[in-house]
C-alpha cells in the first residue's frame, strides 16, 4: 500500500511540476517533496539509532527488526525522491552519514525526547505516507503566497 502511494506520489509531483502553469502551486509541489524527502532521511535516521540503542540494551530481536525494516523503507524512498529531485547520491550518502551521526548525538544526550519527537511521526509516514504529504501540502498553502 505504502509503495503504490509513493509511486503515487512520484509520478504527479513532477507532472504537477512540469504541467501546471499556477507557480503556487508548482512551489507548494516543491515544498512538500523537499520537506517528505527530509522526513525520510530523519526517520531512517531515527529508526537506525533505536535500533541499535535497543540492541545495546538487549531488547527483543523483534521489535528491532520492525525498527531496521522501517529504517530501509525509509532509506529506500529518501533517496527515491532525492533522485527525482536532481540530488547526487553521493551527496545524499554524506547528508544521509551527517543526519544519523547528528541523531547518535541527540540520542546519547536524550533519547526520550528523540524518540517523543520522532516516534509516532515517523511510524506515521512509513505506515501512512499520505497523511504526512497532507501535513505538508497544508502547511505549504499556508506559507506560501
Amino acid at each position: 500500500m505504502n509503495r503504490i502511494f509513493l509511486i503515487t506520489l512520484l509520478l504527479l509531483i513532477p507532472s504537477t511540476l512540469l504541467a501546471k502553469e499556477n507557480v503556487k502551486e508548482k512551489k507548494i509541489a516543491k515544498y512538500v517533496m523537499e520537506n517528505i524527502q527530509k522526513d525520510y532521511l530523519n526517520c531512517y535516521s531515527f529508526y537506525k539509532v533505536a535500533a541499535e540503542s535497543l540492541k545495546k540494551a538487549g531488547k527483543q530481536k523483534e521489535i528491532i527488526s520492525g525498527l531496521e525494516k522501517s529504517a530501509d523503507i525509509s532509506l529506500k524512498y529518501n533517496y527515491d525522491l532525492g533522485e527525482i529531485m536532481g540530488l547526487n547520491p553521493k551527496v545524499m550518502a554524506v547528508m544521509t552519514k551527517d543526519k544519523v551521526n547528528q541523531f547518535i548525538k541527540l540520542a546519547n544526550e536524550d533519547f526520550p525526547s528523540l524518540a517523543q519527537k520522532y516516534g509516532l511521526m515517523c511510524k506515521g509516514l512509513v505506515e501512512n505516507p499520505e497523511q504526512r504529504t497532507n501535513y505538508w501540502e497544508t502547511k505549504g498553502a499556508k506559507i506560501i503566497k
